[in-house]
């Protein structure tokens, strides 16, 4: 089995891929989203109802993607994004004009998400960025998914829980199912994290050859 890799190495693989190979960050985006949208349906397709959790980062842009996706497949998608929005990233506030002028229903509130009743709920609030513990409003987010009675979905790894110890900083998203985006987390390796996880499926989502990045990963 191929090593878990650190936040550290995705970032710099990303920044590689970005800025070296020349892929656009949207455009990985938009693979992650396709990607994990397609294991979705190949899974879950009899179910119609979805919500989907975003934060401002690029997490929550590729959960933003999915969420657009879903609602073109013709799903009922409701998305809620969680934080400020004047902070998101470029390629999150991409992702929210599309999802807009496709007439999505788009809550900027940490309504109580225990009152709905989806069938599926996809976590995408943090990824491999979180290194510290969760704060209101999204702790009450977090907590308020790990109360409903929905299939709770992760993209990438659940929101928060360290992508390098996977130990929970003080409260994380229990999944059902985690579709991590291209590597292997190292924090997967602990088994301590399977109960927040549940099963963890990677996705490829086009980066380059090994050969091309391998000088960015730290030495063991």
């Amino acid at each position: 089995m191929v090593r878990g890799l650190s936040a550290r190495e995705i970032k710099a693989i990303d920044h590689f891929t970005i800025n070296s190979i020349g892929i656009p960050s949207v455009v990985l985006m938009e693979r992650a989203a396709l990607s994990v949208t397609e294991a979705v349906l190949s899974e879950y397709d009899d179910n119609e109802n979805f919500i989907v959790v975003c934060g401002t980062g690029n997490n929550g842009g590729d959960g933003v993607a999915i969420a657009r996706l879903l609602h073109q497949s013709g799903k009922r998608v409701t998305l809620h994004v969680i934080g400020d929005l004047s902070k998101a990233s470029e390629e999150t506030h991409i992702q929210l004009i599309i999802a807009r002028h496709l007439e999505m229903t788009i809550s900027e509130s940490d309504a109580d998400l225990s009152e709905q009743k989806p069938a599926i709920i996809i976590d995408a609030l943090f990824g491999i960025g979180l290194d510290r513990a969760v704060k209101d409003p999204y702790l009450s987010v977090i907590k308020a998914i790990n109360q409903s009675t929905a299939t709770i979905l992760a993209v990438d790894i659940p929101s928060g829980l360290s992508a390098d110890t996977g130990i929970v900083y003080n409260e994380a998203v229990r999944a059902k199912k985690t579709y991590t985006i291209g590597f292997w987390k190292k924090g997967f390796d602990n088994d301590q994290c399977r109960p927040f996880t549940g099963e963890i499926k990677t996705l490829a989502i086009g980066y380059p050859e090994a050969k091309f990045y391998q000088h960015l990963l730290e030495s063991e």
